[in-house]
């Protein structure tokens, strides 16, 4: 019986348990099922990118809405004119226009090839937009061919189709160029079906161009890139760009979204700004797509004399604005002396572009050409935001409460990060030191965690009760040292990812990890923590062996170390200062002297 009770007890136990559990939970568990369900209306709504699908691979375009550029003015590009003439003095208005108003330009294409079953659709984008690098992998594991025929000696695939031509770019990427008009595509055009869609798209923009700006790409200066993909709804959207070469300039017959284009830059308006823009991604595409239409030799001598100023510039102050440091400098700089006369070639076109790219943008970043220009690495253009007076005090007290250790990483994070832009040089040294730092501060973790350790096995210590200021105060030093330990390896870690990564992506980890209300500073706290807790490490050791010393010694063992204790921390205490630029005498010689102004105005003031 005794035993039937114990088990009907522990039963209605369990029952109250599960009732009380059920209850604490329930509420829990419908406020996360409330937020996901948010999550998701809110996902629902998001309609400026949608997925498409581009030769059996799903990729994002940009959706139906298109802002403009500058929607109060309109684009003057100088392009070439149909007849003979000099480019420079022509200039062509180019307007936005929808091709579905242009019924000419459908009619010619639809008399040509048969019209798709699906609606298509024409949308502006850019080189960088280009899904070459972000291909899905379509290769099974499994041998597709075991044995090679006799006497095998032409292993080319026919690949070419009518006027396009199948080419292998230097990276290994396969394109198709057509090479009578001059058209460039990463779609897989051996595929009939595909083929002849692409077709009549071309007719279409062909007719448009020529309808619009009165431009034909049998000239030569005038190049069209075409990508074929689909929507959600399967309907057929055809991406595309025009090339004026004589220009170094992209252009497109319908308006588009400058977040591609200004690459998260903000206060652009000069036309003359944009340029610089336009021209990094012509450059792009021109590494994507070698031409032996560029003139080779022009373009190295231009190159030669970028790098050869940003070298002296590099050797002559510390603010340069190169996005490549002296030693790179140098190795491009024998890179182009190896090129030789003969520089055509799509491997030397792709070398030249690539480099023309980076200075480009560069060039970009920094204002370059206008009055507010970014002259050294240092300088901010932008105005100066107002930050609430609550977020000031609280960051100066995390300030503070972190041994002043955030500021000093502030300093250099400004001068890395400027205007959200990174300097590509600077943030390499940057964290290599950051990698000594924290390696040095491991180091002296380890040292410390063995000192407190050592500490509280000391018998007049370990016999101690345990609420004891000796006690407690060691164990604070030890939590907290362990926590340097952690977070100082925890950082390494994290610096080995992120910190020898190139501009591109160090920009999109820094835009990620800054944007907290605190902004930069955050990343100046969460780099400064490894010192700061190593220093209350060191603080509650000493709190714990001061005390432990001044309660248990004779009053001449105390005085004689009390004395010490004292002079040893009035010089750290003034090296501290002057290391912080905080100097002592100076203020005691302001306060002696003011002193000394009210006593004489008090002694002139006496009868």
């Amino acid at each position: 019986m005794s035993r039937r009770h114990e088990v009907g007890g522990l039963a209605n136990r369990l029952k109250v348990f599960l009732k009380a559990l059920a209850r604490y939970v329930a509420f829990p568990l419908r406020i996360i099922h409330r937020l996901f369900h948010a999550l998701l209306q809110l996902y629902s709504r998001r309609c400026q990118f949608l997925p498409v699908q581009r030769d059996g691979r799903v990729e994002r375009v940009t959706g139906s809405f298109q802002p403009s550029l500058l929607p109060s003015k309109t684009v003057q590009l100088q392009v070439p004119p149909p007849s003979s003439g000099s480019a420079a003095n022509s200039f062509v208005s180019l307007l936005p226009v929808h091709t579905q108003a242009l019924s000419t330009s459908t009619n010619l294409g639809q008399q040509l090839h048969p019209a798709p079953s699906v609606h298509s659709v024409f949308r502006p984008f850019t080189p960088s937009q280009v899904m070459r690098y972000k291909k899905t992998p379509q290769i099974k594991r499994e041998v597709k061919l075991e044995n090679i025929p006799a006497g095998k000696r032409d292993y080319s695939d026919k690949e070419d189709s009518g006027t396009w031509r199948a080419c292998v770019h230097p990276e290994g990427a396969l394109y198709f160029h057509d090479t009578v008009r001059g058209i460039y595509t990463d779609s897989d055009m051996r595929d009939g079906e595909r083929q002849s869609s692409m077709t009549l798209c071309i007719e279409k923009l062909l007719a448009q161009l020529t309808h619009q700006c009165g431009l034909q790409l049998c000239s030569g200066n005038i190049e069209l890139v075409v990508e074929l993909t689909r929507n959600r709804n399967k309907d057929k959207v055809y991406r595309y760009y025009l090339v004026d070469h004589p220009n170094r300039l992209l252009f497109w017959l319908d308006e588009i979204s400058t977040k591609w284009i200004f690459d998260g830059v903000l206060g652009v308006e000069k036309w003359s700004h944009i340029k610089y823009a336009i021209q990094h991604q012509y450059w792009q595409h021109c590494e994507m797509y070698p031409s032996d239409r560029l003139p080779g030799a022009q373009l190295l001598k231009e190159l030669k004399e970028v790098v050869v100023h940003a070298s002296a510039e590099i050797i002559t102050t510390d603010l340069s604005l190169s996005p490549f440091d002296g030693d790179e400098l140098s190795k491009i700089l024998d890179l182009i002396d190896r090129f030789g006369d003969n520089v055509q070639g799509a491997h030397y076109t792709c070398v030249i572009a690539r480099f023309m790219r980076y200075f480009t943008r560069a060039q970009f970043f920094n204002f370059c050409g206008l009055r507010e220009a970014r002259l050294d690495a240092d300088q901010s253009l932008f105005v100066k935001e107002k930050k609430s007076k609550f977020l000031v005090a609280l960051s100066w007290a995390i300030n503070v409460a972190l041994f002043d250790a955030p500021r000093s990483h502030m300093e250099e994070l400004r001068r890395v990060w400027v205007d959200r832009c990174i300097n590509s040089p600077r943030w390499k040294n940057f964290n290599t030191k950051l990698s000594s730092e924290w390696s040095g501060i491991t180091m002296y973790s380890t040292v410390m965690i063995a000192v407190d350790v050592s500490f509280l096995a000391v018998p007049s210590v370990n016999s101690q009760d345990t609420s004891s200021v000796t006690v407690i105060t060691s164990y604070i030093s030890l939590f907290c040292i362990v926590g340097s330990l952690v977070v100082s390896l925890f950082l390494t870690r994290q610096n080995q990812l992120h910190g020898q990564e190139f501009a591109d992506t160090a920009v999109i980890f820094l835009t990620r990890v800054t944007g907290s209300v605190f902004g930069t500073k955050s990343l100046a706290m969460v780099h400064g923590l490894p010192y700061a807790m190593l220093l209350w490490g060191m603080v509650y050791f000493v709190i714990a062996f001061s005390y432990q010393v001044f309660t248990s010694t004779p009053i001449i063992t105390l005085a004689t170390t009390g004395s010490a204790c004292g002079v040893v921390a009035l010089f750290t205490l003034w090296l501290v200062s002057a290391a912080r630029d905080f100097h002592i005498l100076p203020l005691f010689q302001a306060l002696l002297e003011g002193f000394k102004d009210k006593c004489r105005k008090l002694h002139r003031t006496r009868p």
